[in-house]
């Protein structure tokens, strides 16, 4: 029985409740902000995503929600993908144990991700899959906010921002000083981080980190013989100092190494291949320098070096990226505010091949290039800007692809309307263009070869928006968006032969919406209600799509509200509730209730205490034949 006719009733009563929020109630503010926040501190929230300088969000022509460290903390989240459900238009579903699906406006799947994320400015994409280990990232009580940015933001990102772009900028040394303890542990597991901050001189600070965990995978099963993956080790360390010299020049040196194993067993992959204890390591290295060069100018210089390694099926080996780029900020100069950048990226691998996936040639490299410019020209003084902006990208083979953008921003004292046209295309991965492996379809395996002969993926997007400030208590935005697909890749499959080719046929159009309120209804409940809608008519020239992260045909809607309360002085409950109600007839992405909830109790300045319960709708699967029972764990922060 499908979860739609288990729960039609409390589902649409739920749908009803949601929408009649968003119609009274247009982003609602935390009822425990820090002291003296509110809608226009929040309105006034720096951002650098969205144009690769720091501006007021009230200046961006483009749809963005900032996750604030408050945000992070009534989630209760404990790893990226848990917070990222805050944010309109990014679909989370969990996959397995330690394994997500993170998709921004229809394409979700575990590899081939359409959408950028960066830490500090560093991509963590991977340059052979395209996917994200969401494992390897930073601890979640090291982030300071998370800036998802929607849409098509190729003119300053690249080809991988083909949806958007999500930017985890995490605390600096300064803001760590002293010795940290957290300890989580439950019914998933446990977990230990301890983390210390001090003084290096007069203008230096450094944090060193090290931590712990262990999951179950218990709470995860299938159907039939289907089991999650279990076991799941991983160990951290890490290592951040930050120096300022006369305010003018600052700098900022950073690492960690992760390493984990996972009893793998199979079961929420599309790949077919045998159990097995999977074991994956990453580590990077990165220096930023940014000097200061006016009041609203300046030069930002960042390098880094990342070792992953690769772990897809039962291939094993690794991938290493050196990057490096340069941007300048320059002062406004009449009516323009001009932007450019220029970067370059080498990567190399060694794999070694498995009996259900290979990698051919084994040693290969790339490099790659790129450049960029934005100019924001102000066509009536504080009120009207016009942002033309464009990226050149060369992969290292074919011709230079030119992806611009045309963006207007009309802004009143509590609003603002934005419009935006964008041209972008993304590049095969070197999983997708040299890996040979079995893809499922329908419990028959085929076997997928190497493509040589794949374009680029096109898009087209067309964008608009809207934001405003109704209150110190009540804001809300709105955007809408049409996007135009053609050549994407999807696998064409021969059941006679049983073998599978990628190929550039996959096009169509998806048309969607996202709006989001938040309101402080008084000093101790507050409301964050969102729905995101997409509808998607993609089809293939001679077949329905197949492959990773190819997307649903037909309507997707998602509705959720953050309820925020706060009972007691140092008390806190907090409850997120949605559903998604995906397209008709998709087995692929069954709709599902969502309910989660956080209490907090701050028992002194030194000591809070946390109790975070998951998925209390029930065992449900999300986006793969795996079902995601609930959790209950307790965490455990001691500051010393």
């Amino acid at each position: 029985m499908s979860i739609r006719r288990a729960m039609a009733a409390p589902g649409w009563i739920l749908a009803a409740a949601l929408a009649l929020c968003c119609l009274l109630s247009p982003r609602a503010v935390r009822a425990d902000e820090p002291d003296g926040s509110d809608i226009q501190e929040l309105m006034d929230i720096r951002v650098t995503t969205a144009s690769r300088r720091a501006e007021p969000l009230s200046r961006v022509a483009g749809a963005v929600t900032v996750l604030t460290e408050e945000d992070i903390f009534h989630s209760g989240a404990t790893s990226l993908p848990e917070l990222l459900r805050l944010a309109p238009g990014v679909q989370v579903s969990q996959m397995d144990t330690g394994m997500w699906a993170v998709g921004v406006r229809g394409f979700n799947g575990r590899l081939n991700s359409k959408h950028l994320v960066l830490i500090d400015g560093r991509p963590i994409t991977s340059p052979a899959t395209a996917d994200v280990d969401w494992g390897k990232a930073v601890p979640i009580g090291l982030v300071k906010r998370v800036e998802v940015v929607r849409g098509t933001w190729t003119h300053l990102w690249g080809a991988d921002s083909f949806t958007g772009v999500i930017n985890v900028i995490t605390k600096n040394a300064e803001e760590t000083q002293g010795g940290q303890s957290v300890t989580l542990a439950g019914t998933t597991g446990a977990e230990q981080l301890v983390r210390y901050g001090g003084t290096m001189g007069d203008s230096g600070f450094y944090r060193a980190y090290v931590g712990g965990e262990y999951q179950t995978g218990n709470w995860v099963t299938g159907d039939g013989d289907g089991r999650g993956s279990t076991d799941w080790r991983r160990e951290r360390a890490g290592v951040r100092m930050d120096w300022e010299n006369a305010y003018t020049d600052a700098f900022s040196l950073q690492g960690a190494m992760v390493a984990s194993s996972i009893r793998d067993n199979a079961s929420g992959d599309h790949q077919v291949y045998q159990p097995h204890t999977r074991r994956n390591y990453n580590g990077y290295a990165q220096l930023v320098w940014d000097r200061a060069t006016g009041l609203d100018s300046g030069l930002k210089a960042r390098t880094s070096f990342t070792r992953d390694a690769v772990s897809v099926s039962d291939l094993s080996g690794g991938s290493n990226a050196l990057d490096a780029e340069l941007q300048q900020a320059v002062e406004q100069w009449g009516r323009h505010r001009f932007t450019w950048g220029a970067g370059s990226r080498y990567i190399w691998y060694d794999i070694e091949n498995g009996d259900f996936a290979s990698f051919e040639p084994r040693q290969r490299d790339s490099f790659t290039s790129n450049a960029f410019a934005q100019d924001r020209i102000t066509l009536l003084d504080d009120t009207l800007y016009f942002i033309l902006g464009t990226k050149l990208d060369y992969f290292g083979r074919g011709n230079v692809e030119f992806q611009p953008t045309a963006r207007l921003l009309y802004t009143l004292d509590n609003s603002e309307y934005w419009l935006a046209v964008s041209r972008a295309v993304r590049a095969d991965n070197e999983w997708i263009r040299s890996g040979g492996y079995v893809f499922d379809h329908h419990g028959t395996g085929f076997a997928v070869s190497p493509s040589s002969d794949l374009t680029t993926e096109k898009l087209v997007a067309y964008e608009a928006g809207y934001r405003q400030r109704l209150s110190n208590d009540l804001r809300w935005d709105v955007s809408l968006y049409s996007n135009r697909y053609s050549e994407l890749a999807m696998l064409e499959l021969d059941p006679v032969a049983r073998t599978a080719t990628l190929v550039n046929s996959l096009s169509g159009a998806s048309y969607g919406m996202e709006a989001q309120v938040n309101w402080t209804v008084t000093p101790w409940l507050g409301l964050v209600p969102s729905v995101s809608t997409v509808y998607q008519d993609i089809y293939g020239l001679h077949s329905p799509p197949q492959g990773d992260s190819v997307p649903d045909r037909g309507l997707t809607t998602e509705w959720k509200t953050q309820i925020l309360t706060k009972p007691l002085k140092d008390v806190g409950l907090d409850v997120l509730v949605g559903y998604l109600d995906g397209p008709s007839g998709q087995d692929s992405h069954p709709d599902y209730l969502l309910l989660e909830a956080h209490g907090s109790w701050k028992v002194s300045e030194s000591l809070m205490l946390e109790l975070i319960a998951r998925n209390l709708g029930g065992s449900r699967r999300q986006y793969s034949t795996l079902r995601i029972g609930p959790s209950v764990d307790l965490r455990v922060t001691w500051n010393f």
